[in-house]
């Protein structure tokens, strides 16, 4: 095989594989969503003896950007408060020092405080169904504005890591094309002495 039918196949070979990469990753980060109701926990304030403040997710520590599904408890410890994004659903304060058993469907938040407050923001058609317990307090408001959070954040839900991999492509894909096509002689062969 001549140096230029080597590097010819080369080349149709590595932009074979490129576009097959980009294809199937592509696909898998569309398919990617998840129809699953889940909420997300975002935590304020300061906890004891730790730089970052955390709630306790079912016996876990749990910060900002925890993920919750439905069926946990959430405690918030003292000087800590803790929110609750149900996305379309609503959201939930917790307040200091609060123990929240919580579950939620499409159409309904439920669950028990055992202790400390919460405010529960809910969208239009969603029941509350909260049940308060050792002089708890649980205060229901609908919302204000209706909330749309799923679609607006694009393919990487707003990540800044989906720009760093399309430029990381992008940079893979350029060194791969100036390598395989660094052609210094053309005219050399290589050939065995004899």
């Amino acid at each position: 095989m001549t140096t230029k039918n080597y590097t010819n196949w080369l080349r149709n070979i590595t932009a074979a594989c490129l576009a097959m990469v980009i294809f199937t990753t592509s696909s898998m980060i569309a398919l990617a969503g998840n129809k699953s109701l889940m909420g997300e926990i975002t935590v304020s304030g300061n906890n004891t003896g730790s730089n970052a403040p955390f709630v306790v997710l079912n016996g876990e520590n749990a910060f900002t950007g925890r993920t919750f599904f439905s069926n946990g408890t959430i405690v918030t410890p003292e000087n800590v408060t803790s929110t609750v994004k149900l996305g379309k659903l609503g959201y939930i304060v917790m307040n200091p020092s609060t123990t929240l058993n919580l579950s939620f469907d499409e159409k309904t938040i439920s669950g028990t405080v055992s202790n400390g407050d919460i405010k529960v923001f809910n969208a239009e058609g969603i029941n509350v169904n909260i049940q308060n317990a050792n002089s708890a307090n649980v205060a229901v408001e609908p919302m204000n504005k209706k909330q749309d959070d799923d679609d607006d954040k694009g393919v990487f839900g707003g990540s800044a890591v989906g720009p760093v991999l399309v430029f990381a492509g992008i940079v893979a894909a350029v060194v791969i094309l100036v390598v395989v096509t660094n052609d210094d002689d053309d005219n050399f062969t290589v050939s065995p002495t004899r």
